[in-house]
């Protein structure tokens, strides 16, 4: 699991995809929301990501593995 610091929400990776999920890939994601997600990828989560515009609580990110947003 990967908890942004000072942070309700977190990302974890999964391995489904809740059909009401929105899936988003990488290349969709702004500049802020794909130097999150690499940072995720490296062990480092240095945002909340409720603050990273177009994500949202539910959503699925595709980068390296799936990505679930709680």
């Amino acid at each position: 699991m990967t908890r942004a610091i000072d942070s309700e929400k977190s990302v974890r990776r999964t391995e489904t995809v809740p059909e009401t999920a929105r899936v988003r890939d990488f290349d969709e994601l702004d500049d802020a929301a794909q130097e999150f997600f690499v940072g995720v990828a490296e062990g480092v989560s240095p945002r909340d990501p409720a603050t990273l515009p177009g994500l949202s609580e539910g959503d699925i990110v595709v980068f390296t593995d799936y990505y679930h947003i709680q």
